[in-house]
Parts: C-alpha cells; sequence; structure tokens
C-alpha cells in the first residue's frame, strides 16, 4: 500500500463523513482544476514558511492573510469548526508526517502554521 493510500484509508475511518465529501467534490473537479487547487495549497505553504523565517508574528496582518488562505484552501475539501481547525493545526505538530511537509522549508514551521491558525481560528471561526 502506498502512503497515499494509507492516509486515505486513515482519513476514511477516522472521519468517515467528510472523507466521502471531500471525495466527492475532488472528483467533481477537472485535472486541471485539480492540479491547480493542489499548488494552491503547496504554494500558501511556501508563502507561509517565507513569513516564518523573515520572523513575521503569527498574529500578523500579513500571516493571518496566509492562514486565510489556507483556510478557505482546506474549506475545499471541509469546513471546520473553530474548533477543528485549531485541532488541524495541532496536527500539524504533532503527527511527524505533517510536522515534515511543514518543516521541509524551514525547521518549526509547522508549530508557527499551529500558532496562527488557532489565532485566525479564535478571531474568525465558530464552533
Amino acid at each position: 500500500m502506498s502512503a497515499a493510500d494509507s492516509y486515505a484509508q486513515e482519513a476514511a475511518e477516522r472521519w468517515p463523513k467528510e472523507y466521502v465529501a471531500s471525495n466527492l467534490k475532488l472528483k467533481s473537479m477537472s485535472e486541471e482544476d485539480q492540479q491547480k487547487l493542489f499548488k494552491l495549497g503547496s504554494d500558501n505553504i511556501k508563502d507561509v514558511a517565507d513569513a516564518f523565517i523573515l520572523q513575521k508574528a503569527a498574529d500578523s496582518a500579513e500571516v493571518q492573510k496566509l492562514i486565510k488562505i489556507h483556510y478557505n484552501w482546506v474549506r475545499v475539501f471541509w469546513t471546520p469548526t473553530k474548533d477543528a481547525y485549531i485541532g488541524l493545526g495541532a496536527m500539524y505538530v504533532s503527527d511527524p508526517r505533517f510536522t515534515k511537509n511543514y518543516d521541509k522549508y524551514a525547521p518549526g514551521c509547522a508549530a508557527f502554521m499551529a500558532k496562527a491558525m488557532s489565532i485566525y481560528a479564535g478571531e474568525n471561526l465558530s464552533n
């Protein structure tokens, strides 16, 4: 089983309804639109890492604008509540697979992302 298949199986077991809805949304998109979507996600991670490297504050307007982009990107797949979005950020730190994805651009970026997501959620989301 590939890593992608392993992640998909885990997501289907942990969040069955959300997984099905997310898959339906993704399958309704053209391959070109899917590629654009995933590039947007990758570019966003790089932009957050750049802000982290430049020592921007997690609560700065610049970083919060990037987190809004991230939140809206996540919403393509699933609309998280405040607690769920904070939890997603926490998972970026607690799950080494996610940490690696963020920290490859700058060590500590996953924790920075989680902090910025928590600030965004606290100011903009409800449960």
